[in-house]
């Protein structure tokens, strides 16, 4: 498989929140910031809107991703896993969301 989009931002205040950021998760849930999974096409200095792209995903795999928000404790995070043709919404072990 070749690269994927997992999400997708608009413009936003760059003096306000973080450039968009994706990673593995481990089996116990934990973050796994050390193999560079993906990267966010907009120009995060800017505030620009863009798409956070996942490098060859692997199926099963459960990706964390989200958006750091320095005015407040309440950062966006997300996690999804690939099912082999999309991402599906899941909490960080990977178990799908309820609709």
């Amino acid at each position: 498989m070749q690269n994927a989009v997992l999400d997708s931002w608009g413009a936003y205040n760059q003096r306000r929140y973080g450039c968009p950021w994706v990673c593995v998760m481990r089996a116990d849930g934990s973050y796994n910031f050390e193999p560079r999974v993906g990267t966010y096409t907009g120009n995060a200095r800017q505030g620009e809107g863009g798409d956070l792209v996942v490098f060859e995903p692997v199926v099963g795999q459960v990706y964390g991703y989200g958006q750091k928000d320095y005015r407040s404790s309440r950062s966006m995070v997300c996690y999804a896993k690939w099912d082999g043709s999309g991402f599906v919404r899941c909490d960080k072990l990977g178990r799908e969301l309820k609709a």
